[in-house]
């Protein structure tokens, strides 16, 4: 809408509305924010998915400003939606929302370059201000997981410790099966899921294991429940 400017005989135009995408497994969720955002003057919530095909699917038709996804989405798929976003629509910021503190989520997150990460418990006036600063091309964080950051001339970092250190050194495709094989996979299994070889995966194996100076499966287990990257 079109306004009289206060300059005497200008016009302005209102700033634009925020355009919002959710992302969450759990309609219940989706619904529950859908309805507070729109109270939310100059926010709007395009669309709702439930899961990372339907949420691209979704962003590159409508043009979303902000994907505001629940960084506990099966098989991974938050990483998978924020960095396939990239590539469909560069100017849409991504935001995860997760129920609990993973120092190894928030570095994924991190380096993937998500714009946001926030807990569930944050009020909402909070994650809708969040969001509008989002909106500025600034980081945000619930302060919570801002005392686990350190700021550097590259961007944050997280305060880490040494077996951080040794998660940090996987590469994403060494993360994604240590998560499928610490959750009981077989090799043969997280082969199938990943579309990769079987002599691939047990190659992944190796390198992981070597670099968390792991040696068994059930330490494996053990580790990544302890990081957050898995639930029990």
């Amino acid at each position: 809408m079109l306004t009289n400017g206060t300059n005497g005989g200008g016009y302005r135009q209102d700033p634009p509305q925020l355009r919002i995408l959710l992302v969450d497994d759990q309609v219940l969720n989706c619904e529950a924010l859908a309805t507070m955002f729109s109270q939310v003057e100059r926010m709007r919530i395009v669309a709702t998915a439930t899961d990372v095909r339907e949420a691209l699917t979704l962003a590159a038709d409508l043009h979303p400003d902000v994907v505001v996804t629940d960084a506990q989405l099966p098989d991974r798929g938050a990483f998978r939606c924020a960095r396939d976003l990239l590539g469909i629509l560069p100017s849409a910021r991504s935001v995860f929302l997760d129920d609990e503190i993973s120092v190894s989520r928030l570095r994924e997150a991190l380096a993937i370059g998500v714009a946001g990460y926030l807990l569930r418990s944050t009020p909402f006036r909070l994650l809708a201000a969040s969001l509008a600063r989002v909106a500025q091309r600034q980081q945000v964080f619930s302060p919570e997981i801002e005392d686990l950051l350190v700021v550097t001339p590259s961007g944050f970092l997280i305060k880490s410790t040494e077996t951080e250190l040794s998660l940090a050194a996987l590469t994403t495709r060494e993360t994604e099966v240590l998560c499928f094989l610490a959750e009981g996979m077989s090799v043969k299994e997280c082969a199938r899921r990943l579309h990769l070889a079987h002599s691939t995966v047990d190659n992944h194996k190796s390198r992981l294991m070597k670099k968390l100076n792991v040696h068994k499966s059930t330490e494996l287990t053990r580790l990544a429940i302890r990081e957050g990257l898995i639930s029990v």
